[in-house]
């Protein structure tokens, strides 16, 4: 339980949504049923976003859109999340990835699991960053006419979901979210300080806020994001919830993984 009010929740992910994108989009792959767009536009602090978007080119008819959110260390253009992205477009979706803060085109220096215990205080404004940072890609991809505002999902692997978290929480514009190896905080630090940027990023935080449908898939032997961790966030959650365990660890989450994601989003789309 957050010892943060509300008001100031909303505020640290604040953003001026009047402030222009200045996206551009362009094709960079068109293979058969799949096409390929790398697109950029302008958040918060004047960072530059880019990222992908994977549609079918012989459907302008409005679609879902699924944002699918990398794990720590991997960026936009990892199989991790292109591969279920490419099968979710064959059964009828649009699927948009980005690099988060501190990855892909916009690492600054080499990201290391380490990092994201070491420093508290980076790891929250990562977060924040990346959680605005989906907001007005989610700003500038729902102009596009085959996309449809009223089906937006989201979908979080590991640190993705983490960081996805107060996205979903605070955006209701998602209608359905599936998190992946994604918990909340195990403890909070006993630094006042470090605790409360703790709580400024616990995806427990924002979980209760989530408006639509959600679903935690989860391992069963994931000893980074441990069982006790996953079943925390989903007990912050409202209903409607589900979770569902694997026989599988961390590292050996995928390709199984994906298995229960689209029949969940289908059904929720």
């Amino acid at each position: 339980m957050t010892t943060l009010p509300i008001e100031a929740t909303r505020l640290l992910y604040a953003y001026d949504s009047d402030a222009p994108l200045d996206g551009q989009t362009q094709a960079t792959e068109a293979s058969g049923p799949l096409r390929v767009e790398r697109f950029q536009f302008q958040s918060r602090h004047e960072q530059t976003v880019p990222g992908l978007i994977l549609s079918d080119p012989d459907s302008d008819a409005p679609r879902p859109l699924v944002l699918v959110a990398h794990p720590g260390t991997l960026d936009k253009s990892s199989d991790y999340v292109l591969s279920p992205a490419r099968q979710w477009v064959a059964a009828g979706a649009i699927c948009a990835t980005i690099d988060q803060a501190g990855h892909g085109e916009r690492a600054q220096r080499p990201v290391s699991m380490e990092d994201f215990s070491r420093y508290p205080f980076r790891r929250m404004d990562h977060t924040i960053q990346t959680a605005v940072d989906w907001m007005r890609a989610l700003d500038y991809l729902l102009e596009r006419p085959d996309v449809d505002a009223e089906r937006v999902a989201f979908v979080g692997f590991s640190m993705g979901g983490m960081r996805g978290a107060p996205f979903v929480g605070l955006d209701e514009r998602v209608k359905s979210a599936v998190f992946c190896i994604s918990g909340a905080a195990r403890s909070l630090p006993d630094d006042p300080a470090e605790r409360l940027a703790q709580e400024a990023t616990d995806p427990a935080t924002f979980a209760p806020l989530m408006a639509g449908e959600t679903l935690i898939v989860a391992g069963r032997n994931d000893d980074l994001i441990t069982p006790e961790s996953a079943q925390r966030f989903h007990d912050a959650m409202p209903d409607p919830k589900s979770i569902e365990w694997l026989d599988c660890g961390h590292w050996d989450f995928m390709p199984q993984g994906v298995e229960p994601i689209w029949p969940f989003l289908e059904s929720k789309l």
